[in-house]
C-alpha cells in the first residue's frame, strides 16, 4: 500500500470511529437521529468526509479492493453535500449503523 493511500485509509477509519462514538453518545437511537439536528449534522459531516477521502485514494488501491463500494460511498457524499433535503433518513441510518462499521472493519484488516 502506498503511503498516501495508507494515510487516507487511516483518516477514513478515524471518521468511522467518530460515527461509532456519536452512536454511543446518542444511544444508537433512530428517533434521536431523526429529531436531533446536531446528531444528524455530526454524522452527516462524517459521511461527507469519508466520501471526500475515498476520492483521494489511488486508482490502483480502489481497483485492488473492489469489494468495497467506492462509487456508492462517493455518491452518498455527493447527496449529503449537494442535495441534503432529499436525504432519506432510513437509508442514512442503515449506512451509519451497518455499512460504516463494516467499512471500518475491512479497512483495518488492510492495514
Amino acid at each position: 500500500m502506498k503511503n498516501e493511500d495508507r494515510r487516507v485509509v487511516e483518516s477514513i477509519i478515524n471518521y468511522c470511529r467518530d460515527v461509532k462514538n456519536l452512536m454511543l453518545e446518542y444511544n444508537s437511537d433512530y428517533e434521536e437521529y431523526e429529531n436531533r439536528i446536531s446528531f444528524q449534522y455530526s454524522c452527516n459531516m462524517c459521511i461527507i468526509q469519508i466520501g471526500e477521502l475515498v476520492g483521494r485514494l489511488s486508482e490502483e488501491f480502489t481497483s485492488a479492493h473492489s469489494e468495497i463500494p467506492w462509487y456508492a460511498i462517493k455518491a452518498m457524499r455527493n447527496l449529503h453535500a449537494h442535495d441534503y433535503e432529499n436525504v432519506d433518513f432510513e437509508i442514512v441510518w442503515e449506512t451509519l449503523t451497518k455499512e460504516i462499521p463494516d467499512l471500518k472493519d475491512k479497512l483495518e484488516k488492510m492495514l
